[in-house]
């Protein structure tokens, strides 16, 4: 009798047993499951009841911002790539965990969180506890902008400097890769939630209209252009909220041109920090980039005209994946599968 036909219970676990990899990012944050894929994506957002206990998790969670119920508490535990609550977000890790468990139930022997590489050491051991809390007993930690060049299948260990740029809800990661390690890496605490402030602070100082959160984000993607060639091609909408004089519920129309001229300052810094890459790298390593085009990745991304407005900044080719929000995790689950090969990208 063999060793599986005497452990019937061994060989259940050897079917169920599998490794994790999450993207725990500002905006939103995946689930992958080694040999299933994406298990689980959802916004980064947690509702607590009045004794702190998990009320809401991700999309639900999202939809009380700006009308929350009594007793109840929204939080974003990330911001800015930062931990913002550290409670909140080893609540919110275990939860998205339990949640995926649910879905697909699995035991696991490791898991590979990415991070924003601006994280201090005091916020990445609170997520290395709340993932220890989760029930992971190994658990190694990659930045974001490493995950997604393996993400989008860049060789990392070739000699020939490359450069990801990934624009996220909070930040936007800079690196120039080469051998596995960084030749140039830098974080901004820019990104999408930035796109919707800067909306709803023009809205407020132009308009006299004040606007929740979730009808920003909903203005960035229908009418949001960073490109005005686009702009004949997006229609106006209304958008409900609450005039500052009046003290009143109005409409407004809201068109493209309005919303580029909130956020085109967000994406010249975006595009600053891409400059001071190029320019902090060697000569040879900027010609090498300069020829062989930049890698675009992040939710942000996906904003209309970004590509043609940093293409036209830099004269430089830009390529976005194929699925920008998936990219990271995507690259964190490449690590599980050949775990040897990529042991030297881990930060911990």
């Amino acid at each position: 009798m063999g060793i599986g036909e005497r452990d019937p219970i061994g060989r259940l676990k050897s079917r169920i047993k599998q490794d994790v990899a999450i993207d725990l990012g500002t905006a939103n944050t995946l689930v992958f499951l080694e040999g299933r894929g994406i298990v689980l994506s959802e916004p980064t957002v947690i509702a607590l009841d009045e004794f702190g206990e998990p009320f809401a998790l991700g999309e639900k969670a999202k939809g009380y911002l700006g009308k929350t119920p009594p007793n109840i508490i929204v939080k974003r535990p990330m911001k800015g790539g930062a931990i913002e609550d550290i409670d909140a977000v080893s609540i919110f890790l275990r939860s998205i965990v339990d949640l995926s468990r649910k879905h697909r139930p699995f035991l696991s022997s490791k898991v590979v969180i990415s991070i924003p590489s601006r994280l201090t050491q005091i916020e990445k051991k609170a997520v290395l506890d709340a993932a220890k809390e989760a029930g992971f007993k190994k658990i190694f930690l990659i930045e974001e902008a490493m995950a997604a060049a393996i993400g989008a299948d860049h060789d990392i260990s070739r000699k020939s400097p490359f450069m990801v740029v990934d624009i996220g809800g909070g930040t936007t990661e800079v690196a120039v890769i080469s051998q596995m390690a960084y030749l140039y890496s830098d974080s901004k605490r820019i990104g999408g939630d930035d796109v919707d402030e800067a909306i709803s602070r023009w809205l407020l100082r132009n308009v006299g209209f004040k606007v929740g959160p979730v009808s920003c984000e909903r203005l960035k993607w229908e009418i949001a252009s960073v490109w005005p060639e686009e702009f004949g091609e997006i229609s106006s909408v209304d958008v409900a909220g609450i005039d500052v004089k009046k003290l009143s519920p109005v409409k407004r129309k809201v068109g493209p041109g309005d919303i580029f001229e909130a956020i085109i300052p967000v994406f010249e810094d975006i595009s600053d920090s891409i400059w001071e890459a190029l320019k902090a790298i060697p000569e040879r390593a900027r010609a090498n980039i300069e020829n062989d085009g930049i890698t675009l990745t992040g939710g942000t991304s996906l904003l209309k005209g970004v590509k043609k407005f940093l293409e036209k900044r830099f004269s430089i080719p830009f390529r976005i994946t194929p699925n920008p929000l998936e990219t990271i995790v995507h690259g964190a689950g490449k690590t599980l599968s050949d775990f040897k090969y990529y042991k030297d990208v881990f930060i911990n």
